[in-house]
């Protein structure tokens, strides 16, 4: 079972450079893209190591997927010549947070079905800070009776630079000069998603010791509320889990899910 991931610096920049390329502060915000690509690494027992990112496609502001998996053997055959294989794939959910979506889910159940060790990235330049790196990795378990669950994995980016620098010169580079802070419409969260036709991300995890100073001491306001459109089905839908993250600094979430009473439905946080 894998319990740590290692990013060398060049793949933690090819990676971040992709994702800046379809969602950065000179682009509308509305007009941001998700990317996908495939990792190159090894695997030393519990610990993945990632040397390269390798960019795949694009996909709309909240959803990508792996779809194209003939580039396969010619990545294979390349990373073969560094003593490397393909470890697994990274996506971006820029300004979403960490988590994997349903689709997320399968496609990473597909990928450990290949190969077990297999690992997911999840990257968001916008949480980048002097102690986020902006990645957080993720495996599924693969027990029916486990679900859509899934769990995160230790994280470690060796850089020479801090995260803050790499992320201020890798936008320098494509000409951009502006923070993310100064373009996020967070107001627009749920338009997005409506846009898209989905409901909100399925899974994640959040503490009140992830919060920043600001966002603790911010006086909560709804920002966005979401409808299920779709009744749930009792027994089929056993639980709902609900995402809270933090989406810039001074920024928090107020969630409030209500359940019909005459669901048998248990709260399990």
């Amino acid at each position: 079972m894998i319990k740590s991931v290692i990013i060398k610096e060049d793949a933690y920049r090819q990676m971040l450079s992709y994702v800046l390329d379809f969602a950065n502060p000179n682009r509308p915000y509305r007009q941001w893209r998700e990317v996908i690509g495939w990792l190159i690494g090894s695997v030393d027992n519990e610990t993945v190591t990632v040397i390269e990112g390798i960019p795949m496609s694009s996909g709309s502001s909240i959803f990508v997927e792996m779809t194209d998996y003939s580039v396969i053997p010619s990545i294979v055959s390349e990373a073969e010549k560094k003593n490397a294989a393909i470890i697994g794939w990274f996506h971006s959910h820029p300004s979403f947070g960490f988590f994997l979506s349903g689709v997320d889910i399968r496609t990473q159940r597909y990928q450990q079905s290949l190969f077990e060790n297999a690992i997911a990235l999840v990257c968001d330049p916008t949480k980048i800070s002097s102690i986020e790196s902006g990645i957080h990795g993720y495996q599924v378990y693969m027990e029916a009776h486990r679900g859509r669950e899934y769990r995160e994995l230790d994280i470690r980016v060796e850089l020479e630079n801090t995260y803050t620098n790499i992320l201020e010169e890798l936008l320098l580079s494509k000409g951009v000069s502006r923070s993310f802070a100064e373009v996020i419409a967070y107001d627009a969260l749920a338009d997005l998603y409506a846009l898209e036709g989905i409901t909100p991300p399925y899974l994640a995890f959040s503490k009140a010791t992830d919060l920043l100073p600001s966002e603790r001491e911010a006086e909560p306001r709804i920002e966005a509320s979401y409808y299920i459109q779709a009744p749930l089905k009792k027994r089929e839908e056993g639980y709902i889990h609900v995402k809270l993250s933090n989406i810039g600094e001074g920024i928090a979430y107020l969630v409030d899910v209500a359940i019909p009473p005459s669901y048998d439905f248990e709260m399990l946080s």
